[in-house]
């Protein structure tokens, strides 16, 4: 192995030329996400990086190289709180401090530079300067854990496993079915049959391309937002309520990205009832936001969705529906495999940084718990 190149990326102009290298590696990572592309960091950075005059976003993007090939690359922004050269707090983490719209923030690695993706967080360390210096570790949990274990300079705060639900659909449909628990053969029978019986006829189609993914945006962001309000199921907030977060989508629409985005529709009587935004990663099919009108609760609507979804990626040859991060049953019920990942808030181990940085944190935790319970659709991830 060739002795790696390790770059840290802080300008906009080497941010956009690493794009040909950036998609080149994606092609050869398995389990590939869509928070983990070129297009979807590139639109994030253009629609949530700010600042104002004592806090400011810098880029800290790790590329690492194995000769002249990207092996390794970890899109990290670099957050000043204070003056910009003489700041009393900073806090290095990866890009998607969203209120959950960017839902897994790992970073894009071949297989065996992961464990040099890992220490460069120790080689950032060495980097701090005055004040203190928060730094978030977001990766798969065995090797996230292992390296915080046997890592002295760095002390966790605190930390969140984050399980992914991720489903393998076989051949066709027919067997896959036949696999399933009873529970959900019988859910999935009543969902078709409850409509027949009142006289509805069931219609899914998929749309694609920037153009006709556009125009079905406003029947979903009311969908969405019909799905916020419901009562007496898992609570989600309106994730799409504010133009910020709407510019996202926009913007990856405007990108390469757009090839991938898929917008499912399940109707009745020729009446949109429930939607789906995918994304179609190749070999995986990734289940992101979706919403439904209540009225139609009462024939489970979106189980109907996400299976006429898993119909239409066996189809494609699509491998794998990861069904996307939290625990609950309308994802366990499917019987998925698990992959848990681990995000970590760390300081650097001394003492007077140990007992600064939880109180920073306990007051960022107090101040977001006050912010979710003025505006739920605003609610955040931890930092």
């Amino acid at each position: 192995m060739h002795k790696l190149n390790k770059i840290i990326i802080t300008k906009e102009e080497d941010f956009e030329a690493l794009a040909t290298a950036w998609r080149a590696l994606e092609t050869k990572v398995s389990y590939l996400l869509p928070f983990q592309t070129y297009d979807w960091n590139r639109s994030w950075w253009k629609v949530f990086a700010h600042e104002s005059f004592f806090h400011k976003n810098e880029l800290a993007i790790c590329a690492v190289y194995d000769a002249d090939q990207l092996v390794a690359v970890m899109p990290l922004m670099n957050t000043h709180v204070g003056l910009h050269y003489f700041f009393l707090y900073r806090y290095v983490r990866p890009f998607g401090g969203d209120p959950n719209l960017t839902e897994l923030r790992v970073p894009l690695s071949l297989p065996k530079y992961a464990e040099q993706v890992l220490q460069l967080w120790e080689e950032l360390t060495r980097c701090e300067t005055f004040g203190l210096t928060e730094f978030q570790i977001i990766g798969a949990k065995a090797p996230a854990d292992h390296f915080i274990q046997n890592n002295e300079a760095l002390f966790p705060l605190t930390d969140r496993t984050i399980p992914n639900f991720v489903l393998s659909l076989g051949k066709d449909w027919n067997s896959f079915k036949s696999g399933l628990k009873r529970n959900i053969k019988e859910s999935l029978r009543r969902c078709y049959n409850a409509p027949k019986r009142d006289g509805l006829e069931i219609n899914f189609r998929v749309a694609q391309g920037c153009t006709s993914i556009r125009q079905l945006l406003p029947v979903f962001y009311t969908l969405h937002g019909a799905r916020a309000s419901a009562k007496d199921t898992i609570e989600h907030p309106d994730y799409f309520s504010h133009p910020r977060h709407k510019a996202l989508l926009e913007s990856l629409l405007e990108s390469p990205f757009a090839d991938r985005i898929c917008l499912f529709c399940l109707e009745l009587n020729g009446k949109i009832v429930a939607m789906r935004l995918a994304f179609n990663m190749g070999d995986e099919l990734y289940l992101y936001y979706s919403g439904y009108d209540l009225d139609y609760a009462q024939y489970s609507v979106m189980t109907t969705l996400v299976a006429e979804a898993m119909q239409w990626a066996i189809g494609q040859k699509i491998d794998r529906v990861n069904l996307s991060i939290g625990e609950d049953v309308s994802k366990t019920r499917w019987g998925p495999a698990v992959i848990n990942y681990v995000e970590y808030q760390c300081v650097k181990n001394k003492a007077w940084r140990r007992l600064i940085g939880h109180q920073i944190f306990r007051m960022r935790k107090i101040r977001n718990q006050r912010s979710a319970a003025l505006n739920p659709a605003c609610e955040t991830k931890t930092g």
